[in-house]
C-alpha cells in the first residue's frame, strides 16, 4: 500500500499507518551498524528535548526557548494538565506556546515555540539556522524513543536519545527532505526519524558552531513499511521562517492557549 502523507504530521502518520507499522518509532539506524554508535551521537546534543514524556521532542534554542513542531506544541498544551519539557529526569514547565500564524492540523508551515517558565541552566542551546544552502549538506538528526533499522519493521522502545546522519536532497519553500538509503549508498551513520521524533531537529554544523536547520515534521513511508529504507522524513525548513521565530519571542505574537 503506497501513501502520501508528505503535508502530515507524524503524530497524524502514526494512526494513519498504524495498519502496517508500529507506533512511535524514533531515530532507525543502519542494519550493520551497531546501536551504540547512534546513542552516543545523540549524547552530543544535551539541547534536544523530550517534549512532554511522549508528544515530542524540541531543542532548546535560547534558555527559555524551545523550537518544536507545530503539532507537537499544540499537542502537549492541549493534552495536558501541567505541559513541560524534559531533559533526562529534569521537568520545566512550559508557561506559553506558539504555533505558526498560518499551520494547520495536517498542513505545512509545522513549526511552533515553547517559552519555559524558568530558564535552562547548564545545557548550550542551538541557534536556528539564518542562512540557506541546505541543499546537498549532511545533518544530524536527533530524537528519542523506540529504535530499530532500516531493513525490518521490528522496534524497541527504551526511551534513549539517539543522533543519526543523512543527507539533505531536496529543498524547497517549506521544507528539506531526507531519504533513507540502504547501505552501501548514506552516511556512515545513516538513519531517519520516525513518527515519534516529531519536532526533533535536523542540525548542520557551520563554522564550527551548531544550528537548527529541520523541524521534524511528517513522513512518507518505506519499501518495506515507515522508517524502512526508502523512506522519506520531511523537516519544516527552518531558514524560512526566522522572522517567524523572531516575532514571537519578541512577543508581538498571540500566545497559543490565550
Amino acid at each position: 500500500m503506497s501513501i502520501s502523507l508528505k503535508l502530515l504530521p507524524s503524530a497524524i502518520v502514526a494512526t494513519v499507518v498504524s495498519m502496517t507499522a508500529v507506533r512511535s518509532p524514533a531515530i532507525i539506524i543502519r542494519h550493520d551498524r551497531t546501536d551504540a554508535q547512534y546513542v552516543a551521537l545523540g549524547a552530543r546534543y544535551p539541547g534536544v528535548v523530550k517534549v512532554g514524556r511522549r508528544m515530542g521532542d524540541g531543542t532548546l534554542i535560547d534558555p527559555r526557548w524551545v523550537l518544536t513542531a507545530a503539532h507537537v506544541a499544540n499537542g502537549v498544551m492541549r493534552r495536558t494538565s501541567a505541559p513541560a519539557i524534559y531533559i533526562g529526569d529534569r521537568e520545566v514547565k512550559i508557561s506559553r506556546a506558539f504555533v505558526h500564524t498560518r499551520w494547520v492540523d495536517m498542513g505545512p508551515h509545522d513549526i511552533g515555540l515553547l517559552e519555559l517558565a524558568e530558564p535552562v541552566t547548564g545545557v548550550t542551546p542551538i541557534a536556528p539556522c539564518r542562512a540557506g544552502g541546505e541543499l546537498g549538506r549532511t545533518a544530524t538528526l536527533v530524537g528519542h524513543g523506540a529504535t530499530g533499522s532500516g531493513d525490518q519493521r521490528a522496534r524497541t522502545d527504551d526511551g534513549l536519545k539517539r543522533g543519526a546522519t543523512n543527507r539533505i536532497e531536496t529543498a524547497n519553500n517549506e521544507h528539506i527532505i531526507f531519504r533513507f538509503d540502504a547501505p552501501p549508498r548514506g552516511t556512515e551513520l545513516e538513519g531517519i526519524p520516525g513518527p515519534g521524533d516529531s519536532g526533533g531537529p535536523a542540525i548542520l554544523e557551520r563554522a564550527g558552531r551548531a544550528c537548527i536547520a529541520g523541524v521534524s515534521s511528517a513522513g512518507e513511508p518505506g519499501v518495506n513499511g515507515p522508517g524502512t529504507y526508502g523512506a522519506l522524513d520531511y523537516f519544516t525548513r527552518v531558514s524560512r521562517y526566522t522572522a517567524w521565530l523572531d516575532s514571537a519571542r519578541a512577543g508581538l505574537l498571540k500566545p497559543l492557549q490565550e
